[in-house]
């Protein structure tokens, strides 16, 4: 099994979604993460991807929801996603070459990956539950 993170950063009442930007998933939008390396927590391989990927340092605010897929008919691959925020915007382009700040029932009009459908509605069912916790750790 393949451990991978992704990142859902809430910043001023929106998400942001990242546009890939080269390999076999580019022009897809998706929450940015990647793989846990040997030795890391979940945890320290989200931040240590998003200031390799976005140049920013964000912080958890919760774990979100743990999903699988064996799609690709390769290895299956566990997708444990978090809550985060950051006190900036990223403006570094490297994996990625735009990031779209939006409402989650706005993600899907956006070239957003099929797979992770299932966060997305997660995120859009929960979305005021999320804003009231967030604003009250803020």
């Amino acid at each position: 099994m393949l451990n991978v993170v992704c990142g859902i950063c809430i910043i001023d009442e929106k998400v942001m979604i990242a546009r890939r930007s080269y390999g076999s998933s580019k022009g897809w939008y998706e929450f940015p993460g990647g793989k846990v390396e040997i030795g890391e927590s979940l945890e320290q391989a989200l931040i240590r991807e998003w200031k390799e990927e976005c140049g920013i340092n964000i912080q958890i605010i919760k774990p979100f929801m743990t999903s699988y897929d064996d799609t690709q008919g390769k290895e299956t691959i566990q997708l444990s996603s978090f809550i985060c925020t950051s006190d900036r915007k990223p403006k570094k382009y490297d994996s990625h070459d735009e990031y779209i700040w939006t409402e989650p029932i706005n993600i899907y009009n956006h070239h957003f990956f099929e797979a992770d459908r299932v966060l997305v509605e997660k995120l859009i069912k929960e979305w005021d539950v999320l804003m009231s916790q967030i604003k009250q750790k803020g």
